[in-house]
């Protein structure tokens, strides 16, 4: 069943009203700044193109180390391609090789400074490392300078945020997602997750809901469901304790 973005929205707003009460955060809705210009990189060469596209295949079918090899071959191909050189970065993220990531994103800002993509996935790289929330954040924030409306980045940067115990400031950013596009189930799932995080399982189980009426097929939402209703059933309401008896009076002599 297909839910209207009107009806979603309104379910989104009801249930970011309640959990501003719990924090107390501010009113005021996050407005975008006009995007930056940014210089766009030389165009692939036939035969690199190629390359590209059948990486993108292997990587719709989860074949991780042919589609690397693909974005390789198109990286040698096209050398001062910032495109290639960038996605060469994500099939070695996808492979969870953060370092040849890394590597290859900050090359990416070494051709173009302002490619803000890449600024968005160091800041996606670097909030894989607690020890790294900060340079994450600075990455992400740069990135939105450039791109406002980036959903990625503010998903990250509200995720980072909730890490940091910056509670105000997460749920601007889930705020500012929900009001672009409500029908993400993923956004509801991952405020479930925080929510759960601090305590407030009631308000995560509905957040959870949000996520599978969006997307029935999505088990982990529905397994977050059985598991805190589960725990709720276990624990249940303390049982009072029993009033003291009141010792009979001795029988007269």
């Amino acid at each position: 069943m297909i839910r209207s973005k009107p009806l979603v929205l309104v379910l989104a707003v009801l249930g970011l009203a309640g959990l501003l009460m719990v924090c107390g955060c501010p009113s005021g809705e996050q407005t975008a700044k006009p995007a930056k210009e940014v210089k766009k990189g030389p165009p692939l060469s036939p035969e690199a193109l190629e390359h590209f596209r059948q990486a993108h295949k292997f990587l719709a079918e989860q074949k991780m180390d042919e589609s690397l090899k693909e974005f390789q071959e198109t990286a040698r191909l096209a050398p001062d391609s910032s495109l290639a050189v960038f996605w060469l970065g994500k099939a070695h993220l996808y492979r969870k090789d953060r370092e040849q990531a890394e590597k290859h994103f900050k090359k990416v800002l070494e051709m173009d400074p302002q490619n803000y993509h890449a600024m968005a996935m160091l800041g996606r790289l670097y909030s894989l490392d607690k020890d790294k929330l900060d340079q994450a954040e600075a990455f992400l924030k740069q990135a939105l300078d450039y791109s406002p409306d980036n959903l990625e980045a503010h998903f990250d940067l509200g995720r980072i945020y909730a890490r940091k115990g910056e509670r105000d400031k997460a749920v601007q950013e889930f705020r500012f997602l929900f009001n672009q596009e409500a029908e993400f189930f993923i956004y509801h799932f991952e405020l479930g997750r925080i929510l759960e995080a601090w305590g407030n399982k009631d308000a995560a189980i509905r957040e959870f809901r949000r996520a599978l009426v969006l997307n029935p097929k999505f088990e982990a939402a529905d397994q977050a469901i059985k598991r805190l209703e589960s725990e709720a059933a276990t624990s249940g309401p303390k049982s009072e304790t029993p009033p003291a008896k009141t010792p009979k009076p001795a029988p007269g002599r």
